[in-house]
């Protein structure tokens, strides 16, 4: 596997943040750090190479009176606004693929029923399904933390995660 940011002359990844969403052309690695009920929703056309990542930590923004300043903090939200952005560069709507990672459930509050993670996982696939977006691959749920490194001319997502025993998992989607 290669790690960006390791090799010398290596390019350095474009960090997204949590509720913050970014386009590339291709040509970026986009990295999130500490996915724990927070879903990434990777977008991407194969054919022009255009996509994008978003740190989502909410599901639903159509509720939220302030989801317009923030579309990346709410699953349905990102996702629109992932894919405005992308046709606005060249993306061809019907071409766009989505990988998920995250969606952790890292605490257990029973008098919640389904934690957040779990409702974002089923916002962001609400979502896709609504707008015709396939779903090619996920790494979801479960309770351990994730990082996620997006490359959109490539369309690959390498997911790290950390085992109950302190080893390293590295997942390529």
């Amino acid at each position: 596997m290669k790690t960006y940011g390791t090799e010398p002359g290596a390019p350095t990844p474009v960090q997204v943040g949590i509720s913050e969403l970014t386009v590339s052309d291709g040509d970026d690695t986009l990295k999130s750090y500490g996915l724990g009920s927070c879903v990434a929703i990777a977008l991407y056309d194969p054919e022009t190479e255009i996509g994008g990542l978003a740190h989502t930590m909410l599901p639903d923004g159509d509720a939220a009176e302030n989801s317009d300043r923030k579309p990346g903090k709410y699953a349905d939200t990102a996702i629109r606004a992932l894919l405005r952005r992308m046709v606005e560069r060249g993306a061809s709507y019907t071409s766009v693929e989505a990988k998920l990672a995250g969606g952790s459930d890292m605490f257990e509050f029973d008098s919640f029923g389904d934690g957040v993670g779990q409702r974002n996982i089923a916002a962001a696939k609400a979502e896709l399904e609504k707008l015709g977006v396939p779903l090619v691959a996920t790494d979801l749920g479960g309770d351990r933390g994730r990082t996620v490194e997006f490359t959109p001319g490539t369309g690959a997502l390498m997911v790290k995660s950390s085992n109950e025993d302190g080893t390293q998992e590295v997942t390529e989607l």
